[in-house]
């Protein structure tokens, strides 16, 4: 039986450059004002956010994830066929899936959200994935997954501890066009099969990545597809001069683009690749990977102003 109106927080005090575990005493002063039960535990590492999502998923109805990208990441894995909930308190350096959930990164308006708001059955993407020593693992989405350079700008974000937000973003992916060669990709859906050269391949359920980038513009976390596009390969100069369209979401109809959606496909390198989901690097030497959307949906906390509205027309920067 949920204990109604109790939250179960899980926080992570690493999110956001370690600015997360400084708003702790804040978080359980506003809780303790607002008089709202909660239980609050911190996490210890990579993996540890799935952990208790797991255990709290058993008695609590809303799961706050407070931290960015990676700890949503790990408290959907959690959850993934239990009947709670999960709310996000936006505290990483991107917050790109917040960016379509629209929770406020003021932390009394966030918990007033959370706590007035309602549910909405979100789409959950899977993949399964092998190493180059023929390991299968699988790993859940909720936001995007990335091939390629765009794996590569991830992992290289972890190297920057003087910036956040999009200019942390920027500078990662400046850095990780010069050292990244483009692969062979053999891409296969239900319709066709294609091979293709290309820095990056990014796909999911989120229009944004990277801290802001609109990768995937036209992607909705309702409608049963998942949203696929590809960036070919171009001399660097190009590639960097192309980046202020991947911001703004206007990249779609550039030669070197494609872009659509399908419920499942698989990805096969010529070389093995790195390959993120929701910004956190599954796998430096990946072979081949089968993506689809999970079987179960995931209930997320939206705020109740954009109840019965699309998500996709409904973006909110978190302010």
């Amino acid at each position: 039986m949920y204990k109604q109106q109790k939250l179960g927080i899980i926080l992570n005090p690493a999110a956001g450059r370690g600015r997360a575990g400084d708003i702790r005493k804040r978080l359980i002063s506003c809780l303790q004002e607002k008089k709202i039960p909660f239980q609050l535990e911190l996490t210890r590492g990579p993996g540890h956010a799935k952990e208790i999502a797991f255990r709290m998923s058993e008695i609590f109805e809303t799961i706050v994830a407070a931290g960015g990208d990676g700890t949503v990441n790990e408290v959907v894995s959690g959850i993934v066929g239990r009947k709670a909930a999960i709310a996000i308190l936006p505290l990483g350096s991107g917050n790109d899936f917040n960016k379509v959930i629209g929770i406020s990164k003021k932390i009394d308006h966030a918990i007033d959200a959370i706590i007035n708001g309602t549910r909405k059955l979100l789409d959950l993407g899977k993949v399964n994935y092998w190493n180059h020593s023929g390991e299968k693992k699988e790993r859940y989405f909720i936001n995007t997954l990335g091939i390629g350079l765009d794996a590569e700008i991830a992992k290289e974000t972890k190297q920057i501890k003087f910036l956040h937000g999009l200019p942390l973003y920027l500078l990662a992916a400046i850095k990780a066009l010069q050292k990244h060669s483009p692969n062979e990709y053999k891409i296969t859906d239900e319709k066709m099969t294609k091979v293709e050269r290309a820095f990056f391949i990014c796909a999911g359920n989120g229009c944004f990545e990277g801290g802001g980038f609109k990768l995937l513009p036209n992607a909705n976390p309702e409608d049963s597809l998942l949203d696929i596009c590809i960036l070919g390969v171009m001399p660097i100069h190009k590639a960097i001069g192309i980046i202020p369209k991947l911001i703004k979401g206007t990249h779609e109809n550039l030669s070197k683009v494609s872009m659509w959606k399908a419920r499942k496909f698989s990805i096969e390198g010529k070389n093995t690749f790195i390959l993120h989901g929701d910004g956190e690097v599954f796998e430096e030497n990946t072979l081949c990977v089968e993506v689809k959307l999970a079987p179960s949906r995931i209930s997320f906390v939206i705020p109740k102003e954009i109840e019965g509205r699309s998500l996709l027309r409904s973006f909110h920067f978190g302010n």
